[in-house]
């Protein structure tokens, strides 16, 4: 079922080398304290436009910092 949903509802894109820079920026920014991986996750979606869907309260609070725009759910 999930395998389905995935080929019907998602595609795979490739990382930038401008998201991986942008990643750099982000996590450089020490005071929010964004781990590599959640700094390249707030890259992507900053550069295509995209919310990112999280649990996570700390990363919630560094997007909005970083004017990335997130669902805390």
């Amino acid at each position: 079922m999930f395998t389905g949903l995935c080929n019907e509802s998602l595609a795979v894109k490739p990382v930038s080398r401008g998201q991986f820079r942008l990643a750099a920026r982000f996590a450089g920014q020490y005071a929010l304290g964004l781990r590599a991986g959640d700094a390249l996750y707030l890259a992507v979606c900053a550069e295509q436009g995209a919310a990112l869907c999280t649990l996570d309260r700390r990363l919630d609070e560094a997007a909005a910092a970083l004017s990335v725009e997130t669902a805390l759910l």
